[in-house]
């Protein structure tokens, strides 16, 4: 029996199981919603100014090129006496939340940003096999479901993770700090994973077939070599040809300018090599959708902070200053970083608030209409607050506006990608998937740090950045990714879904 005919058997999952599954992904958003909301916070005082808070932000799309395809194609092709996807979740998780605990305690810049790129290996450790337990488990009728699920559980830890210092603060009139705040985040991180998997037991053991083919664990770093050689190459040519200006290794800005470039070029050919391992047509376009959604959605998650922080409270630019000037407008950093981390759990309240309805809705409406206008919604509030916000009030809730399309870009592209691969491929093709999250990274942490860099602005209190741009880019790649889903064919898995028999027509079981 084929892994394509034991997928028809699987039994649906009911809604308390679709909770323990989507607990994780709340481990998953602690994380990742310290990363985002204090990454700055911890670097800047140690001399980070935009462009090099971009450059360390390359630890999520690096990372996220190599381990995730590598992870996923491990997990395909191996079976423990814990399931072959669980082990990665429990390791992932623990070594990530030590390295969480250890991140806000970086005596140095060089120290900081090895501890962030330490947290993003252990994450997509976790994160690939986590979002592969559902085409694994779950019946395909169910999918859009689990995946709202999933998203849903994304939604409320951002909630929990962005929103309890402000409330604290409001309610307690207790200041949390920034170590506590990661000691929070690891202990989150480690107690969601172990909930999901000691409750989400693998029951469908794979039966290999003939005509399944499974995809090596050494494709991606096949592909991250020859992408690496293809780049370098490049970069040695620019080199020689001085398109990087004079050659000088001891100037910090010329090496961080050349390392940008080997990074931003490397990525291309990456991408292409992946999807061309799995490509069909209409992957393709999911996959070209994906792409600039992350590249909208990563501007805002890179350089928000620091947009409210120095755009909204006009805080000045710390990077350079002295220890008495860092100490004087700290209290001041701590309000925005509070009032930015409220926008942040509005944008994912409003994720948690719509998620399973999206999944509803996808049945009535279609997963690319719906995906569409939840894209248009999130570009044109992107895109308001940039150009229209002059309070925090204002950025709030545009930013909460923006939590609709965030809801569905964490549903609906997994919904249609898992319609459209190909069986025994699950883990690995989630993995490459992922390369369309971690290539707009790279694009955002490089070219619209750049720009900022390049943008200097004058406040009251000294000279910031105009870091409301990375929000106009962020807002135009966004409304291009809906357009892109409005141009997919017709949900093909509803139109040929077979009848179920009638014992399986039951609703949702509690």
């Amino acid at each position: 029996m084929s892994e394509a005919t034991s997928q028809k058997k699987l039994p649906k999952f009911t809604v308390v199981q679709l909770f323990n599954l989507c607990l994780g992904a709340v481990g998953l958003q602690f994380a990742w919603s310290m990363q985002i909301q204090l990454t700055g916070r911890i670097t800047e005082p140690l001399g980070a100014t935009p462009l090099i808070l971009g450059l360390i932000w390359l630890a999520g799309p690096i990372t996220g090129i190599i381990v995730q395809p590598i992870v996923g194609a491990v997990s395909d092709n191996i079976w423990t006496k814990f399931g072959r996807r669980r082990p990665f979740l429990l390791v992932g998780a623990i070594l990530g939340s030590l390295a969480l605990i250890g991140m806000p305690y970086s005596p140095t810049l060089l120290f900081a940003a090895c501890m962030l790129w330490i947290i993003d290996i252990c994450v997509n450790v976790s994160q690939g096999p986590h979002r592969a337990l559902i085409p694994d488990n779950v019946p395909q009728q169910q999918h859009a479901l689990a995946n709202s699920f999933i998203s849903f559980g994304f939604g409320l830890g951002a909630v929990i993770a962005f929103g309890f210092p402000f409330f604290l603060k409001e309610i307690l009139n207790y200041q949390i700090g920034i170590k506590e705040q990661f000691a929070v985040g690891a202990f989150a991180l480690t107690a969601a994973m172990l909930w999901t998997v000691f409750s989400t037991p693998e029951n469908n053991k794979p039966e290999p077939s003939k005509d399944e083919k499974k995809d090596s664990p050494f494709e991606p770093i096949n592909m991250f070599l020859i992408s690496g050689g293809i780049s370098a190459v490049l970069i040695t040519i620019g080199l020689i040809s001085g398109i990087f200006g004079q050659i000088d290794f001891s100037n910090t800005d010329f090496i961080f300018n050349v390392l940008a470039w080997f990074v931003l070029l490397l990525s291309f050919p990456m991408l292409g090599m992946a999807l061309k391992s799995f490509y069909t047509p209409e992957i393709g376009k999911i996959c070209a959708m994906h792409y600039f959604t992350w590249l909208g959605i990563m501007c805002l998650f890179i350089y928000f902070n620091n947009y409210v922080v120095h755009n909204i409270y006009m805080v000045p630019d710390l990077s350079t200053a002295s220890q008495a000037m860092k100490d004087s407008f700290e209290p001041l950093v701590l309000s925005a970083t509070n009032m930015s981390g409220l926008a942040f759990a509005m944008f994912n309240l409003t994720c948690v608030l719509i998620s399973i309805p999206l999944g509803i809705l996808c049945n009535k409406f279609g997963k690319k209409n719906v995906h569409a206008f939840s894209l248009a919604c999130m570009g044109i509030a992107f895109l308001a607050t940039a150009l229209f916000a002059k309070t925090a009030t204002a950025v709030v809730i545009f930013i909460a506006i923006a939590g609709i399309g965030w809801a569905s870009t964490l549903t609906i592209p997994f919904a249609l990608l898992m319609d459209n691969m190909r069986k025994g491929t699950e883990g690995s093709s989630l993995g490459k998937f992922n390369l369309f999250v971690a290539g707009p990274q790279i694009l955002s942490s490089i070219a619209v740090g750049f720009l900022i860099n390049k943008s200097p602005m004058q406040i009251e209190t000294g000279s910031t950045h105009h870091w409301e741009y990375s929000l106009i880019v962020g807002g135009s790649t966004v409304l291009l990714a809906a357009l892109i889903a409005l141009i997919l064919k017709k949900d093909v898995a509803l139109e040929q879904k077979e009848p179920e028999p009638e014992e399986e027509q039951a609703p949702l079981a509690v």
